[in-house]
């Protein structure tokens, strides 16, 4: 299960997260600044998404700009410029892979508009760097086969949309699409190990319209909130990502979750799914060792920042080998810059038993 949204916003309070993208700006995005052109808002209402995104672009605020981005592609139809600052955002914040999928999606759909020429000139410059990004959080490199495209077709036919519920909105296409590009982005040797050990996935509106009895029970880890406030789960054999959460006062269904989100959650399940794929690895002798060296070292005045991954019993256990798997695959969420810091011999443990170089 993912941290809860409160607590990645507490966690973001008292950790700095670098900008990886920064330091390896390609040479059309830095010498060609016509290649991002404005959007053209047209006559939108005051509180329309596209000009708060904008504006938060300008200010340099990607993840908040996804975000509404993400809103005006799902609720204005912004279409293929949404799509191009998508990608953009996902750049500057450092995700290449991701940033590499919104330029592809719009080559591959949007293919008579000036975005697709625009589109493809970041492709051309990106596509070494997103290789070379990923390759360094390459799992089982040995294990790497010509079976990995025959993993990815048998992934692809395993994917539930959940229906909603009366009120509730439907998933976004645009949602499906990102999870598959994430699933597509799996090192090969993980797509191995999910499809020979049948793992599915469900991407559902909110949990409640999965699972509507936990919209009544107090989430693990949640300080008292319930699953309506859980952006993901893996479940028996099944990893399930929520488009969005319910407020747990006024039960309305919110806005959906940003892109950078979802994708922070997906490899997070993809974390427990692989635990389980391993045995369970994470309450292994070999873990729990490693785990309890790290949470006695870990200083009182940062302990709040990873608490999540502290719960007593195996909670604590599991949830910090998802999010360090998550974050050996180049994702994770806000805090996981301090989870790394603060469990060396954990992530050691983890990168040991995944074969990750």
């Amino acid at each position: 299960m993912y941290l809860p949204i409160r607590l990645q916003k507490a966690a973001m309070a008292v950790i700095s997260v670098s900008i990886l993208a920064l330091s390896v700006v390609p040479t059309v995005l830095a010498q060609n600044q016509q290649l991002v052109p404005q959007l053209q808002v047209g006559r939108h209402a005051p509180t329309s998404y596209l000009p708060q995104a904008r504006r938060m672009y300008a200010a340099k605020r990607y993840a908040e700009a996804a975000r509404l981005y993400q809103l005006a592609i799902q609720m204005e139809g912004a279409g293929a410029g949404g799509y191009l600052y998508m990608g953009h955002c996902e750049y500057f914040l450092g995700h290449l892979p991701q940033a590499l999928n919104y330029y592809q999606f719009i080559t591959q759909n949007f293919r008579n508009g000036s975005e697709c020429k625009i589109a493809a000139q970041y492709v051309a410059q990106l596509e070494p760097l997103a290789k070379k990004q990923t390759q360094t959080t390459m799992i089982g490199r040995a294990t790497v086969s010509g079976l990995s495209g025959l993993a990815t077709s048998a992934l692809m036919d395993r994917f539930e949309v959940v229906r909603p519920v009366a009120g509730h909105p439907e998933v976004s296409p645009g949602t499906v699409a990102s999870v598959k590009e994430y699933v597509r982005g799996l090192p090969p040797a993980v797509q191995n190990l999910l499809q020979s050990n049948n793992i599915k996935f469900c991407i559902t509106p909110t949990l409640v319209d999965k699972y509507p009895a936990m919209g009544y029970q107090e989430g693990r880890g949640y300080d008292g909130y319930t699953y309506k406030r859980c952006p993901g789960m893996f479940k028996g054999d099944t990893i399930i990502i929520c488009e969005r959460l319910v407020d747990e006062g006024s039960n309305e269904v919110e806005a959906p979750l940003s892109p950078a989100s979802v994708g922070n959650t997906f490899h997070h399940e993809v974390g427990h799914a692989l635990d389980s794929c391993l045995g369970n690895f994470s309450t292994s002798e070999d873990y729990r060792h490693a785990y309890y060296l790290d949470i006695a070292r870990v200083p009182a005045e940062a302990a709040s920042s990873v608490s999540y991954y502290m719960q007593k019993s195996v909670a604590g256990q599991q949830e910090s080998c998802a999010e360090l798997t998550a974050n050996c695959l180049g994702h994770g969420s806000y805090n996981g810059s301090a989870l790394r810091s603060y469990f060396p011999e954990t992530l050691s443990a983890v990168r040991k038993k995944l074969n990750i170089d």
